[in-house]
């Protein structure tokens, strides 16, 4: 697929390796400027690798360890981009065992506006056997992750920029306009059932 510029938005991903495999997540934040600078970007990435280490740290097992956080300029092609590595790996705290890798819990991105274009999702990387019951992510971890992701959100808002889904596809065909960008205003679970990342089963 051909670069798609998307005006104003950075990509910030978190990279991590998870029982020895790597897992990623990666989302989208609307700045102000309509071309972000380098330091924006780094700005960025230094408030989602802190807002990691505050919020996720704990809840995950040592198993799973964060290695970088990246936040690259998708406003144009080739622009500027920073990286946050000070102090990583930071490994989980949490003290349990791991699930397999592939057991994860998907979070729901809402934007208050309905269809798939418009709501995104947030792959929980690392889960300790304590924290399942039976095919279900047990109530206080549950609502711990939840937390966890609604901070993420206060975060970057705090940055004077918005978490937001960013749709480049409109039935089936590509946007006439360029991409559309919801902001994401909440994190909920839909259920609380175990899902699978059957790549992570190497």
């Amino acid at each position: 697929m051909p670069f798609v510029p998307v005006p104003a938005t950075v990509k910030v991903s978190w990279f991590y390796t998870y029982n020895g495999q790597p897992c990623m997540n990666r989302l989208y934040v609307s700045t102000p400027a309509t071309l972000p600078d380098q330091a924006t970007c780094q700005v960025i990435a230094n408030a989602a690798a802190s807002w990691w280490t505050g919020n996720c740290q704990a809840l995950v097992p040592a198993t799973c360890a964060l290695r970088l956080v990246e936040a690259i300029s998708v406003a144009e092609q080739n622009g500027p981009s920073a990286t946050f590595s000070a102090g990583l790996p930071a490994s989980g705290t949490n003290g349990q065992p791991s699930m397999p890798g592939n057991v994860t819990l998907a979070v729901s991105l809402r934007t208050g506006l309905t269809g798939r274009s418009a709501r995104g999702r947030w792959f929980w990387v690392g889960i300790g056997e304590g924290q399942v019951l039976d095919n279900n992510v047990a109530a206080g971890p549950a609502a711990s992750i939840t937390a966890a992701l609604d901070s993420l959100i206060s975060t970057i808002t705090g940055l004077s920029s918005f978490p937001v889904v960013v749709s480049f596809i409109s039935n089936g065909v590509p946007r006439v306009g360029g991409p559309v960008k919801f902001i994401i205003n909440d994190a909920i679970l839909v259920d609380t059932v175990v899902d699978s990342q059957r790549g992570r089963l190497h």
